[in-house]
């Protein structure tokens, strides 16, 4: 009985000591939480293999103000480590990037250090970034495709 006499003492004293729970420490800003909430990500995957890594975030909703022409994404895209393969990029790879079954209108590679690699929440150095503008699409539906003849593909969903 004295015990849980101690115990309730202290737990009343303790209950109010703390202004702040430690959700309060992650913060986000509104680009930053449009940003998390656009992301998408799939894997190609081959015999158990993971082939390829697709990620991308659809811009529109994340600055639709800075991105209301066409349909824009950043994609993160990491290959999987291939000896005969020079380089690491979506044409030298033999992939295809759709939506809606048309092709890009422009797909720009990004360098590590283009302001616009800041908004994706995924940030490492094996992955390759790709600023990717489609003409507009008159569907509410978006579908993002990554695709190769060999290994096979992945597809992204998104609503305008």
């Amino acid at each position: 009985m004295r015990f849980s006499w101690i115990a309730l003492s202290a737990l009343l004293a303790f209950s109010g000591c703390s202004q702040k729970g430690a959700f309060d420490l992650f913060k986000m800003d509104e680009a930053h939480e449009r940003s998390v909430e656009q992301l998408r990500s799939g894997a190609i995957l081959l015999s158990l293999e993971t082939k390829a890594i697709f990620s991308t975030l659809y811009l529109n909703k994340v600055d639709p103000i800075k991105y209301s022409e066409g349909e824009n994404f950043i994609a993160s895209v990491y290959f999987e480590k291939d000896d005969t393969t020079k380089k690491r990029d979506l044409e030298s790879n033999g992939y295809t990037l759709r939506l809606n079954g048309k092709e890009a209108a422009l797909i720009e590679q990004l360098e590590e250090k283009d302001p616009r690699r800041a908004l994706m929440p995924i940030q490492n150095n094996w992955n390759r970034y790709y600023y990717v503008k489609f003409n507009s699409e008159q569907n509410s539906s978006l579908v993002l495709r990554l695709e190769n003849n060999q290994t096979g593909s992945v597809v992204l969903n998104y609503q305008k």
